[in-house]
């Protein structure tokens, strides 16, 4: 026979199982607010019934309801999507910022641009053309030379610290992944703990957990896989960053490059050095912003081949005032190691990004005289980019090969007008057989179309993972009005319930007090 206080059981059920929702949803309303919350609810289901005998036999009776699981509102492949596109993001972020302060190095199009510079130099040789002896003219020509030696010397200068800059802020991502990855592993001890000791799910843990996987996919793409106990298990590339109870801890590598002798940063893991190369991410982004440095490097520094060789080809088969011919306009006969290089020979092998000299013109020997091939650094070349010093010692400007013949008079400008031509004609293989004015051109014109075309990649991923994210939410947000109407559904229940439990009382009441003695 069923228990006369049964019915009291189920009705507290009720009440017990209204309780826990309507604190579900005062939880939820109180972190609607905060950032990486999801929204919870209270999962309950009707306890095991009862068997009763009746009239006409066996029967079931229910015996109330229990809160089985209280669980975030979660999308898994939103989650994912998400980490993706705001990997992507980041990736383009960086490299948006690194090219827009690439484009203040040249700072074109101003009056202090290299453009400008350039310009002025040609227009000095045409001047020149036209009256070669003047003095002013010569002092003209020697001076914006001086500033083509400043201005690309400062663009590279600063290219160099655009790099450091970009090393140092490897450096804070370094420190900002080990710091994630480090809270992670701290929260997947403590999830498993609580998950696996039958205290059900850890779910203001677990949005802990995701919110900081949002971060790390601002700095690198994350691979998330969940095991069994709870734990996440989190890898970039290839490279396992949080397994379960384990991490990676990262560290810098630096490599010194060869051209410019500069380090270069990588992150990479500590115990096995082996570099992290995610495919995208801020960290991405800057490896390939410190790419794109070096490539506008070498090409500044391609300029620099082109006066060392072409430029003072064309300037060494003139004659000065004096009628001495054979003088470089920029660097010296001799390099600062006094080994006799001609820098007219330069030669410079894209492929391997490296120059060459292969040409002994006297002094100390230290090459066969037949000649031989040596290869130099970029940093070497510059070391040569300036405008050949004695021009300016007294008489020094008189060395400026403005005629093309010593027969000619000295107003003859024919070598100042072929000199002028030279910004706009191809003169050789250095520029990859195309001129200088084109040469540069094409490398302001390619700054300007990359950081355009990064300029929209931005603006089409902000658009993408904003309606992610709004779809992310949808799903784990809080919405007040939802809320509200659970509240309102879970109180009528509770009250309900304690109304059928009042009634119920009072119906015992009646039975145990009110029916007296059998028989009196």
């Amino acid at each position: 026979m069923r228990s006369t206080f049964a019915g009291l059981n189920t009705m507290v059920s009720g009440l017990n199982a209204n309780q826990i929702a309507l604190d579900t949803v005062g939880h939820n309303i109180t972190n609607a607010g905060n950032t990486g919350y999801s929204r919870q609810r209270a999962n309950a289901s009707a306890t095991k019934p009862e068997k009763i005998y009746t009239y006409y036999g066996a029967s079931q009776i229910g015996t109330g309801t229990s809160v089985e699981s209280i669980t975030r509102a979660r999308d898994e492949f939103a989650d994912k999507q998400y980490w993706k596109e705001n990997s992507n993001l980041k990736e383009a972020e960086s490299e948006q910022y690194v090219l827009g302060k690439v484009e203040t190095v040249f700072e074109e199009p101003t009056d202090s641009s290299l453009q400008t510079v350039l310009n002025k130099f040609w227009k000095s040789f045409q001047t020149l053309s036209t009256n070669a002896s003047n003095y002013s003219t010569r002092v003209e020509v020697r001076d914006t030379g001086k500033e083509i030696v400043n201005s690309i010397d400062l663009a590279q200068s600063q290219l160099k610290d655009l790099i450091s800059d970009n090393n140092s802020s490897l450096e804070l991502k370094k420190d900002s992944i080990n710091q994630i990855t480090e809270k992670i592993l701290q929260l997947n001890k403590q999830i498993v703990t609580i998950e696996n000791s039958g205290s059900g799910y850890a779910n203001d843990l677990r949005d802990s957990r995701d919110l900081l996987v949002d971060e790390l996919s601002t700095l690198v793409n994350v691979n998330v896989t969940e095991k069994a106990n709870g734990s996440y298990s989190i890898s970039s590339n290839g490279m396992t960053l949080v397994d379960a109870d384990a991490r990676s801890e990262l560290t810098i590598t630096s490599t010194n490059d060869p051209d410019y002798g500069i380090p270069i940063y990588k992150i990479a893991d500590k115990a096995t050095g082996v570099v992290l190369t995610p495919l995208s991410g801020e960290v991405k982004g800057y490896y390939d912003a410190t790419n794109q440095v070096k490539d506008y490097l070498n090409q500044t520094t391609t300029m620099v081949a082109f006066f060392l060789k072409e430029f003072n080809d064309i300037h060494k088969a003139g004659f000065g005032l004096n009628n001495e011919t054979g003088n470089n306009f920029f660097g010296t006969d001799l390099d600062q190691y006094g080994n006799g290089f001609d820098y007219s020979s330069l030669a410079y092998n894209a492929g391997t990004a490296q120059w060459s000299i292969t040409e002994y013109t006297g002094g100390t020997a230290v090459l066969p005289a037949t000649g031989a091939t040596i290869t130099i650094s970029s940093t070497d070349i510059l070391k040569q980019f300036k405008v050949n010093s004695e021009f300016d010692a007294k008489g020094g400007t008189d060395l400026i090969a403005a005629k093309s013949a010593n027969t000619e008079g000295e107003a003859s400008g024919t070598n100042a007008l072929k000199l002028a031509q030279a910004f706009s004609t191809a003169t050789g293989t250095t520029l990859g057989s195309v001129s200088l004015n084109s040469y540069y051109t094409g490398l302001t014109g390619s700054l300007g179309t990359t950081k355009k075309a990064v300029d929209r990649s931005v603006e089409n991923l902000t658009t993408t993972l904003t309606q992610i994210e709004g779809w992310r939410k949808s799903t784990s947000g809080v919405n007040w009005d939802e809320e509200l109407t659970n509240m309102l559904t879970f109180q009528k229940g509770y009250s309900a319930s304690s109304r059928v439990l009042t009634t119920m009382d009072e119906m015992l009441d009646k039975l145990i007090n009110g029916t007296g003695v059998v028989g009196r």
